[in-house]
């Protein structure tokens, strides 16, 4: 009798949020593609077919800043994929993509060893980092995924989207107009 391993296909995740900052709220999302084989992530068009609305996550956060959503959306990508590795929905992992267009998530492992050093505390002030609990919990859940964050250029022409940019333009999209259709909807705010 033979055993064949369980093959192992990488997932790719795109985030972004989009922000208000007169209301101080914003509406992070994230598409999960997974068991996405190496052969689709080389066939933009292909690629492409993936993209499914219906696939978005999403989350409303209000008294946040704009660098905090963005993190706080890469941690909900992250928590999904923990829950989901629990639940074994897609199988084992073999490796997580994740692409955003926030350069302060792209730098933060950069900066890890310098804000463990001082505890997440700033140079000048000694006070704690505003975003020191999200930095805290990224590296814990990165640590568990070592997931691949990749830069994407966000809000670019659209004659020239195609494959990752494109699906990324798609979730910007998404989460720009459930922001807008959020804030049409609840007028109980007074406008500045």
């Amino acid at each position: 009798m033979f055993t064949h391993p369980i093959r192992r296909r990488p997932i790719i995740i795109f985030i972004d949020s989009s922000y208000n900052p007169e209301r101080r709220l914003g509406v992070g999302g994230f598409l999960c593609i997974p068991n996405c084989p190496d052969e689709i992530l080389a066939d933009n068009q292909m690629l492409e077919k993936l993209y499914s609305p219906g696939a978005m996550k999403t989350k409303i956060v209000e008294n946040t800043t704009n660098t905090r959503l963005e993190l706080q959306t890469l941690l909900c990508a992250l928590e999904f994929l923990k829950s989901d590795n629990e639940n074994k929905t897609y199988g084992k992992m073999e490796s997580t993509t994740i692409y955003t267009d926030c350069r302060t998530a792209i730098d933060l492992l950069r900066r890890r060893k310098r804000l463990e050093s001082v505890h997440y505390r700033s140079k000048r002030k000694g006070s704690t980092l505003v975003n020191a609990d999200i930095y805290k919990s990224f590296f814990n859940l990165y640590d568990e995924f070592s997931p691949k964050l990749i830069w994407v250029k966000g809000h670019t022409p659209g004659k020239t989207r195609i494959g990752v940019q494109r699906i990324f333009s798609e979730v910007d999209r998404f989460v720009r107009n459930l922001l807008r259709n959020y804030i049409s909807h609840n007028t109980s705010w007074v406008d500045k």
